[in-house]
């Protein structure tokens, strides 16, 4: 079985073994489209509380890629998944298998998910399919794109590369940090997110084109580091050696 082959048996494994977890991370999506979507067909209001929307891009986005299921509602308590790991690690499994198959899942997860968040929200939205060409809200979901999953690669890295623990310090630190960020934004009377829809209206293509361009070097680095980190992490109370 060859690395393709191998990664996509994980990654289709994990998803049909998480499938109810996909429903409800869907349904955690529309509730965040229909919010933002008042936000947005509120003209004051998006002019008032330009925060709302911010955060929930910058802040929610990258946690979409991950389903709602009770292995991540655990992994505080119970490290679940380093126990899944020590236990995949006693199968002929190479780390370039799990690491790619884990970032296949994250993204389909994550395109699911955001495809049904931007269409929603193109049909609900009056400003967006009147006032906005195809063209440009297609860059915008792309942007959004590539920026959630490129932040999510960082999320993989402590979820799998750490204890429960530490990646649930992580996790909480993060929003923290980034919903400081809008905050101060917010503040500040700068909306981020209609900001750049009124740059890609205007035809500024480069903005997609640089996310592309990160996202694709985070998701090439963030391969080669999580697989080292798999190979000398310590999985349950003795350190496994790892074949590449």
């Amino acid at each position: 079985m060859n690395t393709r082959q191998g990664a996509w048996h994980i990654a289709k494994h994990e998803l049909s073994r998480d499938w109810i977890g996909i429903v409800f991370t869907v349904l955690f999506c529309l509730y965040l489209s229909l919010i933002t979507t008042a936000v947005y067909n509120d003209e004051d209001g998006a002019k008032a509380l330009p925060w709302i929307l911010d955060t929930v891009f910058i802040v929610t986005f990258p946690s979409l890629g991950f389903v709602m299921n009770r292995t991540t509602m655990k992994f505080w308590k119970e490290d679940t998944f380093t126990g899944k790991l020590a236990e995949w690690r006693t199968l002929p499994i190479p780390l370039s298998h799990l690491v790619i198959g884990r970032l296949m899942q994250l993204v389909i997860v994550l395109t699911v998910v955001l495809t049904v968040f931007f269409t929603i929200q193109y049909v609900l939205v009056d400003r967006l399919h009147d006032q906005i060409s195809v063209g440009a809200y297609l860059l915008f979901v792309l942007f959004w794109y590539f920026y959630a999953l490129s932040m999510a690669v960082t999320y993989v890295y402590w979820e799998i590369g750490h204890t429960g623990k530490a990646y649930a310090l992580f996790c909480y630190i993060s929003v923290v940090v980034f919903a400081l960020i809008c905050l101060v934004i917010g503040i500040a009377k700068v909306n981020i997110v209609l900001g750049l829809l009124n740059e890609l209206e205007e035809g500024h293509w480069w903005y997609t084109a640089a996310a592309f361009l990160v996202c694709i070097i985070t998701l090439f680095t963030g391969f080669k580091i999580i697989k080292r980190r798999l190979k000398h992490r310590h999985y349950i109370n003795k350190k496994i050696s790892m074949s590449s």
